[in-house]
């Protein structure tokens, strides 16, 4: 069997438990939480859930920073050393300038390991869309797929996960710059819900504003039954939720009572990098879909 190895980054909000289940490597990201700095890859003892976002819910201010070149090559070299090719399933470009980092290790590390093989891939993709995408490639990559054929099926597949959001706080789209604080005043005022999407350049897009939490679920759900891809193997996506574990299980027991072609529904914590920008009461459902902009 080919000895390839599976990485994703902290950014793909998968949980240490089911990253190990899957073989994924997750590569952590640099995050500094009102002057205090953490090297993020989940929640775990150093960084739980609740306590990152209750920082953010008293005013803290939290920002991140791209994956570094030392980051990037420590993890390369480790399976690089072992024999290993890597695939490494990275967030966004739209998003960050990881990928370019990336890609700048790629080519040093090609010079110094011709005979090993480095595939990275912009997913266009973030959080538990990415993780969503990450999740499958390595069941494909359980089922014995070779790196080249899990890479193809990822480039095409790439364009169809469908990222459908709301956030709950306005304040922290504001602070990344996303909306304007005239915007966000007025929308909290009226209790205004964005929709928002990862587009085809791998970006956000606000495709819808909602007035009030169930409206805006029901925009989700109505998303997911107009766009997702038929076939029996397209049965599963993930839910990610900033802390707001009650609505993530709501939304799961509505999909499951009103898509049966949906199975399996992972429940997945947002991450602090992601959590960072959209704040608390951020509710994602990530499928594979035929309109990535969920129209």
């Amino acid at each position: 069997m080919e000895n390839y190895c599976l990485l994703t980054d902290a950014p793909a909000d998968l949980s240490l438990p089911l990253a190990q289940e899957l073989g994924i490597e997750l590569i952590p990201m640099p995050l500094d939480i009102d002057g205090k700095p953490y090297l993020f890859t989940c929640f775990d003892d150093s960084l739980r859930m609740k306590t990152f976002y209750d920082l953010l819910r008293e005013g803290k201010f939290a920002h991140t920073s791209q994956i570094n070149e030392t980051i990037y090559m420590d993890r390369f070299k480790r399976h690089l050393e072992n024999g290993e090719d890597i695939l490494y399933l990275c967030f966004s470009s739209g998003l960050s300038n990881t990928y370019n980092a990336a890609c700048l290790c790629v080519e040093q590390l090609s010079r110094q390991y011709p005979d090993r093989r480095i595939v990275c891939i912009d997913t266009l993709c973030a959080s538990s869309g990415e993780g969503l995408l990450a999740y499958t490639a390595a069941k494909k990559k359980q089922a014995g797929a070779s790196l080249e054929e899990v890479r193809q099926w990822v480039e095409r597949m790439r364009d169809h996960v469908c990222h459908c959001f709301k956030v709950e706080d306005l304040d922290h789209l504001r602070r990344g710059g996303r909306i304007s604080a005239t915007t966000a005043v007025v929308g909290s005022a009226l209790q205004i819900k964005p929709i928002l999407v990862v587009d085809h350049a791998g970006k956000l897009q606000n495709v819808a504003k909602m007035r009030g939490r169930k409206r805006a679920q029901e925009y989700q759900l109505s998303a997911l039954e107009r766009n997702l891809l038929p076939g029996a193997e397209n049965d599963t996506l993930t839910i990610g939720h900033g802390d707001c574990q009650e609505e993530a299980e709501a939304m799961r027991d509505a999909i499951l009572a009103r898509c049966p072609q949906i199975q399996h529904v992972i429940i997945l914590p947002v991450g602090a990098i992601i959590g960072t920008h959209v704040g608390p009461g951020m509710l994602t459902v990530n499928f594979y879909g035929k309109d990535k902009m969920c129209k």
